[in-house]
């Protein structure tokens, strides 16, 4: 009789774990970042965009992350940055440690961060980049060709069983 509910016991424990890892596993399959940006201002050491990203989870399980590393680049050539203290993390989506956190079937609302692109980069990756995000600040509404910049984002989910590494890459236009 002890070894028939060891062994229940045992199918159980594997059961849910297994059920747990499954559901994680969707998770990240199945979560999405939605990536915008827009220029903010032209500073006398570059060009400061501002990226608002929106993490969304439509699984059953909730969802840690550390704050994302976001890389901004232009035809293979990294532009910038972002700096990870420089985040701001909607209250109902922060943790005490300051990780986002994303409840199931939800998502977490606008997080922005501040990129500043060196003019040193722009003139790597061309200068027809610089006239077009400067031109992009001033315009009034003229259909211009827009500028395509690459946004990797790096972070890392955590679970109770340990760091899963999270990557996403998007290409936004300006």
């Amino acid at each position: 009789m002890n070894k028939a509910l060891i062994i229940i016991g045992i199918g159980g424990l594997a059961f849910l774990g297994g059920r747990y890892l499954w559901q994680l596993n969707r998770a990240g399959e199945k979560t999405a970042i939605e990536v915008s940006g827009r220029v903010h201002k032209i500073a006398l050491n570059g060009i400061e965009v501002v990226l608002s990203y929106n993490i969304k989870n439509p699984t059953n399980v909730a969802i840690e992350m550390a704050v994302p590393l976001v890389k901004l680049s232009h035809k293979q050539k990294t532009l910038a940055t972002s700096s990870m203290s420089m985040v701001s993390i909607p209250e109902n989506a922060k943790t005490a440690n300051g990780r986002i956190k994303i409840a199931p079937n939800s998502e977490t609302g606008y997080i922005q961060t501040t990129v500043l692109i060196p003019y040193l980069s722009l003139i790597g990756a061309g200068s027809s980049v610089i006239t077009a995000l400067k031109s992009r600040l001033n315009s009034a509404g003229e259909e211009e060709q827009p500028v395509e910049l690459v946004v990797q984002t790096t972070s890392t989910v955590f679970t109770k069983l340990g760091s899963v590494p999270f990557d996403d890459i998007q290409t936004i236009k300006f």
